[in-house]
Order: C-alpha cells, then sequence, then structure tokens
C-alpha cells in the first residue's frame, strides 16, 4: 500500500479490552500492564469493538498530557480500521495539498476552520479560479456488508453545519459536505436515513439548496493511510 500519511511515531502495540465511556478505551500494553487511552471518536464503533482486537497506540512525550496514549486504530479480521477523528481534517488537508482530494481537486486553502459570525465553524474554505468552497468533513466508520454509514450516533453539530452550508450554498458558493472513511474493507458509502429524522430531514433541506455530497475511504495499514478513493454513494 502506497503510504500516503504515516502514523506519528512513537507507535505502540496493544490489546483492547473494553470502553468504559466515550472518550476512554482500556488496553493492555506488551508487558501485561492495562492503562485507560485517549478516544477521539465519539462515534458508536458498533461491531467493531472486539475484546482482544490489535490496537495502534499514538504516545505522547508531553509529560503534563492527563492521558499518555491516544488511540489510532484496530484491526479487525485482516483489516485496520482507523479511530482517530482527529486525523480526518489533516489527511483532508494533505489531499488537497496535494490535489489528490477526489471532487476537489485544484483548490486552495483559504482557511481552516473559519469563524462565522454566528460563532459556528467549517472545516475548510477553498477556493480556485470557479469561485469559493466551503466544505465540511464527517468521519463514518460503522460499516453494514461493505457500505460505510453515518450516522452511528446522535449529533447536535452537525445540524449546525448543515444549515451553515445550506446557507453558504444559496449565497452562489459550492459547498460540500465529505464523509471520509479509514478503512479499506468497504466499497460504498450511505446516509441512514433511519437512524436520526431531524438530521436526515437537515440533510434533505441541505441538498435541495445545492449542498453536494461526497465520500471518500482511506485503506489504513499499521503504518498509516493511502492516498483517498472516491467511494460511490448509495
Amino acid at each position: 500500500m502506497n503510504r500516503f500519511f504515516p502514523f506519528s511515531e512513537p507507535t505502540i502495540y496493544a490489546t483492547f479490552l473494553g470502553r468504559p465511556q466515550r472518550f476512554l478505551v482500556e488496553a493492555r500494553l506488551k508487558d501485561g500492564s492495562k492503562t485507560l487511552v485517549y478516544c477521539a471518536n465519539p462515534g458508536s464503533f458498533k461491531d467493531c469493538l472486539k475484546v482482544g482486537s490489535p490496537i495502534l497506540l499514538w504516545e505522547s512525550t508531553n509529560a503534563i498530557r492527563k492521558r499518555r496514549y491516544t488511540w489510532r486504530a484496530i484491526k479487525l479480521g485482516r483489516h485496520w480500521v482507523g479511530t482517530d477523528t482527529h486525523l480526518a481534517n489533516r489527511l483532508v488537508e494533505k489531499a488537497l495539498l496535494e490535489n489528490c482530494l477526489p471532487g476537489l481537486e485544484h483548490y486552495s486553502i483559504m482557511a481552516k476552520e473559519p469563524r462565522e459570525k454566528t460563532g459556528s465553524r467549517l472545516d475548510f474554505h477553498l477556493s480556485n479560479t470557479k469561485g469559493q468552497c466551503y466544505l465540511e468533513v464527517k468521519s463514518a466508520t460503522v460499516v453494514s456488508g461493505t457500505c460505510a454509514r453515518y450516522p452511528d450516533s446522535k449529533t447536535l453539530r452537525t445540524l449546525t453545519q448543515l444549515k451553515l452550508l445550506a446557507n453558504k450554498a444559496k449565497a452562489g458558493h459550492r459547498a460540500v459536505l465529505l464523509f471520509l472513511v479509514q478503512r479499506g474493507d468497504v466499497d460504498c458509502f450511505s446516509f441512514d436515513r433511519a437512524y436520526d429524522a431531524v438530521l436526515t430531514r437537515a440533510l434533505d433541506r441541505a441538498l435541495a439548496a445545492g449542498v453536494e455530497v461526497l465520500a471518500v475511504k482511506h485503506k489504513v495499514n499499521r503504518h498509516g493511510f493511502s492516498k483517498p478513493i472516491r467511494l460511490p454513494i448509495m
């Protein structure tokens, strides 16, 4: 696999033991000791959390940091699944800079997380010769068969961002909602319309206003991520 975005070092191998709360994972290190690890993804991780699975951790060298380790990936069968949603925007930024983000090639980054007058923020403000583009990135981890799905948990923030994207589209700008999948064992993406009726209605309003939806995946191994691959939307 072409290593597009390597995991930062030092990388620690461990074993998944449980998830006692949304932002914490219990892991067993190679020396047999147990530790609590920071989990950046608040999603449900449905069918991803199998006790005894190999996991990858990043070790912080910051002595005052509350959690020494951050959870980066879990291995399910033959495939690794990325678990750190904080990496999503960094993956997108690198792909934009290298003109290899499918559907968003040849855009320049004008600003990251530009703040609106309301205080709300989208992830990227882009531009090219055709005009401006506003981009919001969401991580999709859960799969059904070989189809990545979103959402897998309640999210009020997405409601605000859909409204903001719709306003940008109504103002004549390109507005894009990008779903990023940190796993290679999927071949499509689907928005789960049965999960959250309020969010589904908000998405439909955004689509009617001209908001576009894109989806990409990054294959993952123990070293890092491949270049983004566009996924069809079902």
